[in-house]
């Protein structure tokens, strides 16, 4: 029984995610699954660039970008919408998995694109991110940068 109740609960988690990226992904991101660049843009696009630690993670780079874009371009945003956003970007980017070293480039616009909507949430939609702020940490000081 334990084990049935263990996979009703991991599928309703997988369902749940899916539904909520779902609502938040633009359609370019859900359609192609990953982002694309424009290459006869002749400014050179702003990004975030980490190095992997021990332990980081995509999800957390993504996070720490989302809060350093947020700190600089004064964007308020409540942790479900970071957590929303970052699994929007994590997505995207390919969920990959981390080796000590990698360098990890987030670019700007994308950061940007997941912001806005994770702020287009409905109540319900924010809600139900809200269940996983609990176990998320926020601090992201030592994300992506030698220790």
């Amino acid at each position: 029984m334990k084990k049935i109740l263990t996979f009703v609960a991991s599928a309703a988690f997988a369902t749940l995610v899916m539904v909520g990226v779902a609502t938040i992904l633009p359609r370019t991101a859900r359609a192609e699954g990953s982002t694309t660049s424009n290459s006869s843009s002749t400014t050179k696009e702003k990004t975030y660039t980490y190095v992997a630690q021990p332990n980081d993670t995509y999800s957390q780079m993504a996070r720490k970008a989302i809060q350093t874009y947020g700190i600089n371009n004064k964007v308020k945003l409540s942790q479900a919408e970071i957590i929303a956003a970052e699994t929007s970007l994590t997505i995207a980017g390919g969920s990959p998995e981390l080796v000590i070293g990698q360098t990890v480039v987030i670019k700007e616009s994308a950061v940007k694109d997941a912001v806005t909507n994770a702020q287009k949430l409905t109540p319900a939609q924010e809600s139900a991110w809200n269940v996983y702020v609990a176990g998320v940490n926020f601090d992201t000081s030592g994300v992506g940068q030698a220790k």
